[in-house]
């Protein structure tokens, strides 16, 4: 059998004392992976499938006798051999898996491992780690095996192997594979500190803006405009790990083509060695899906009704089938058999953990105590990360990757570190970031704690794997078919199935999650740095959504009019843009309408983001200068964007005088709910918020009558989620009004078509035709006003920008004005101009040939 190809499991299980001849077992090829590996002292004293080798008998030898006898040849004797310990010789380990000669999962992590920035040795020990063991279940390596020849054969019999398929994507990857890595930065200090700004600059870019083979150049333009000075070999490391993710991406495609994985229908001869298989025979256990079955329902101790099998070999039986369980199943440590002890056998009910735990308070002059009415309820199962009680064997504490020494999170279980670092994005008062990590985060242990049954520390690659198909098809039970709260039992992880884009996404936030742990030694390794996403659609920042003319005339015409009849609302509008009013009132319509105008102009004129708007105030504005000399009615407004980033926007005469007008009604409709002395409109005069909650007065005397209106915490501020209903009501209520008038009209229109038809009049039916096709065009107008959001706005700012602007400064402009991190992102309005590309699409060859 030739050396190159070879995986043996554990090698040879035959044992030679020293002789004039070696056997031929013993010799090793240091290129090969065929070396003795063992795991455990065997129990018996004859090696399954092995031959003991005596020495050599000795030559015949003559006895010396005494006098009075004729001498004679002594017949030959053996001396006999030392006695010594009962059963086989120390270090003597048997094998557990067999040889084969395909490339498997271990050997496809083992590269990809040192793709990703392990040594050759530590990727060795770390992924084969269930193959080659000693006997105290650590990972070693065998005897006569040289790591880095190992890692380059198998890295050119990949290439190799898909350079022989016909598959071209294949043959693609394998060209990757091939491509030479430029040289590692020397100075660590220096490539960390440009490793920090990367990450700051890549944090900071929209979703899915640039290719990875644009990422280097996009970095580098991006280091030019802000004047930050590196050297070439800086520049080269990001070349260098973009290079490394292309062949860690190539990699995983061709791991799913060429990877030898165990199927639950494999007998258990092809994977096991031949004393594993004859042990699990005897148990009649034949095929792996068996096996799996066998050790669920046996328990924590399954081995011991095995033969031959001791508890580390056990061990690493389970956790090879764990690394495989995407194709094989997990094996289920639910029942009563995987409890660390026996229960007693006693009529006594053991003590549990209580199930829900209430907080008591004592009613207001009454001795009788109830359940406060606001509390959290941890429960099991699926529930929010803030509800969630983990099992004690699924905690963590003694998790298979935990670190056994102190860690810098101070974290004795996975609760405590998950909850530690989200913690440091509220500290940094990301709330965003926060908000998306954690829904990423409770989606991923819900996941191990329901579906793998596994903590979070004994995540192994191929629950990764695993939860990535999750993903690609989440089960109806995880999807919730109601909006409810958080606290509501009814309340699930998913909203429904997500794409590859967001699967992506949430595989990433795991994995930033895992490295952090990682770092902060409380995890050994990170599962998901082994782990790509399939490639997705390129998808850049749409910037076609945004408001053209006719769209800015509807709106225009919809504000008059609403203006026109605000002493009448329209119950159904009043519902839809301001849901959160308690009572009608006369004047209030006409304030909410001056307040929607007031939102429209200020994000069509400043292209300011939800959230900065919803933190704006007019205290921060300050008289703007033109030229050297103060403008009247003119102001600069300093807004807090995203990544914190402070910049000035414009304020006109214009929107200056409808905030004044807001800033009276909501000053009037305070003063009509609670007075003229009210601390509120106090302190909505000091705060003076850009857009505030306008309340009507209260139908009773109580003047303290809560608002039900959401607010950002500031004085009457309108928040980012009262600011969005208030617009998305307004475009989607008028939009769908239209839609079903047009709804209306073409069920009638079909009516007559049908007719027509019936009755063979041609000329009308086609007429009818062409009258529904046109009422269909216009119905995906009306269609795309009902989906306007705030951001289209801030789209349709940049364009308006952009267009009144066309040169150089004017992308300067819009970039300074849009507060964007790259002016590449800015950029982005130019290249996505449909208008543009269909006026140079008509100057070329416009009649044809």
């Amino acid at each position: 059998m030739s050396s190159h190809g070879t995986r043996s499991r554990l090698g040879s299980s035959t044992v030679s004392r020293p002789s004039s001849r070696a056997h031929p077992a013993s010799t090793q090829n240091d290129n090969s992976a065929g070396a003795p590996m063992h795991d455990e002292p065997a129990e018996h004293s004859t090696p399954p499938n092995g031959t003991v080798m005596l020495p050599e008998a000795p030559d015949l030898t003559v006895i010396k006798r005494g006098r009075g006898r004729p001498r004679k040849s002594a017949a030959p004797t053996t001396p006999k051999a030392p006695a010594g310990p009962p059963g086989r010789p120390v270090g003597f380990r048997v094998a557990t898996f067999n040889t084969l000669n395909e490339l498997t999962l271990e050997d496809f992590s083992f590269v990809r491992g040192v793709f990703n920035g392990l040594s050759a040795q530590d990727s060795f020990l770390r992924f084969y780690a269930n193959i080659h063991f000693d006997q105290r279940g650590n990972p070693v390596i065998p005897h006569g095996l040289t790591i880095n020849a190992r890692f380059d054969y198998l890295e050119g019999r990949i290439q190799q192997a898909a350079n022989l398929s016909e598959d071209k994507s294949l043959q693609r990857a394998a060209k990757v594979l091939n491509t030479p890595l430029p040289s590692a930065m020397a100075d660590k200090d220096e490539r960390d500190n440009l490793e920090a700004i990367y990450q700051r600059w890549y944090e900071n870019l929209p979703e899915d803006q640039f290719t990875e083979k644009e990422l280097p150049e996009a970095f580098q333009a991006y280091l030019v405009d802000n004047d930050i000075k590196v050297s070439v070999e800086q520049t080269q490391e990001v070349s260098r790990s973009t290079l490394i993710d292309s062949k860690v991406k190539a990699l995983n495609e061709l791991q799913t083509v060429l990877a030898y994985l165990p199927r639950p229908d494999a007998k258990t001869s092809i994977w096991l060695a031949a004393s594993v298989h004859k042990a699990l025979a005897d148990a009649n256990i034949l095929d792996l899906r068996q096996l799996v079955r066998f050790i669920s329902f046996a328990g924590r101790n399954w081995y011991r009704q095995i033969g031959r099998i001791g508890p580390v070999r056990a061990k690493r039986i389970e956790a090879w089938l764990g690394d495989h369980a995407a194709t094989l199943g997990h094996i289920n440590r639910s029942g009563a058999a995987w409890r660390p002890y026996k229960p007693l056998k006693t009529a006594l009910v053991p003590l549990e953990r209580a199930p829900e735990i209430a907080k008591l308070e004592y009613a207001e002059g009454s001795k009788v105590a109830a359940v406060a009415g606001e509390q959290l309820i941890q429960r099991e199962g699926i529930a929010p990360l803030e509800m969630l009680r983990v099992p004690v064997a699924l905690d963590g504490s003694k998790g298979m990757f935990r670190n056994t020494g102190p860690n810098h999170w101070g974290a004795h279980n996975d609760m405590e570190a998950i909850r530690l670092w989200l913690g440091t994005y509220l500290t940094a008062k990301k709330k965003r970031t926060f908000e998306a990590y954690r829904r990423e985060v409770e989606r991923f242990y819900v996941w191990c704690l329901c579906e793998a049954q596994v903590a979070i520390s004994s995540v192994s690659v191929a629950h990764a794997m695993g939860y990535q198909l999750f993903l690609r098809a989440i089960p109806a039970a995880y999807i919730s078919t109601a909006r409810v709260t958080r606290e509501d039992p009814r309340w699930r992880p998913w909203r429904g199935q997500i794409d590859q884009r967001n699967q992506a996404y949430a595989l990433t936030v795991i994995k930033v999650m895992m490295e952090a742990l990682l770092k902060g030694a409380y995890l050994t390794g990170n599962p998901m740095a082994s782990l790509k996403s399939e490639a997705t659609v390129e998808r850049s920042m749409d910037t076609s959504r945004s408001l053209n003319q006719s769209d800015i005339d509807w709106v225009r015409d919809l504000l008059v009019r609403s203006a026109a009849r605000y002493s009448q609302p329209d119950p159904d509008e009043a519902d839809d843009e301001d849901d959160d009013i308690e009572a009608p009132s006369p004047a209030l319509p006409g304030a909410r309408t001056r307040r929607l105008k007031l939102i429209l102009n200020v994000l069509l004129t400043t292209g300011m983001r939800l959230e900065e708007l919803a933190h704006a105030s007019v205290k921060h504005m300050q008289p703007a200068e033109v030229d050297g000399e103060t403008s009247p009615n003119e102001f600069s407004l300093r807004v807090v964007g995203k990544g914190r980033k402070v910049r000035s926007v414009q304020i006109s005469s214009t929107v200056y005088q409808l905030i004044n007008e807001h800033h009276r009604d909501v000053e009037t409709a305070i003063a009509l709910r609670e007075g003229e002395a009210s601390p509120r409109l106090l302190a909505f005069r000091i705060e003076r918020p850009m857009v505030g909650v306008l309340e009507s007065a209260p139908a009773s005397k109580d003047k303290t009558a809560k608002s039900t209106q959401a607010t950002t915490g500031r004085a009457l501020a309108l928040s980012t989620q009262g600011l969005y209903k208030t617009l998305k009501g307004f475009f989607k209520t008028n939009a769908l009004r239209e839609l079903r008038h047009i709804k209306a009209s073409r069920q009638m229109l079909a009516a007559r078509q049908a007719t027509a038809g019936q009755a063979s009049l041609a000329e009308e039916f086609a007429k009818l035709a062409s009258e529904i096709r046109a009422l269909d065009t216009e119905a995906k107008v009306w269609q795309r006003r009902s989906k306007f959001t705030t951001h289209w706005l801030r789209h349709t700012f940049a364009k308006e920008v952009l267009r009144v602007n066309p040169n150089d400064a004017g992308l300067k402009m819009a970039q300074e004005m849009l507060g964007h991190a790259s002016i590449a992102t800015t950029g982005i309005y130019l290249k996505q101009d449909e208008s543009a590309k269909v006026k140079a699409a008509r100057l070329i060859f416009p009649k044809g040939i």
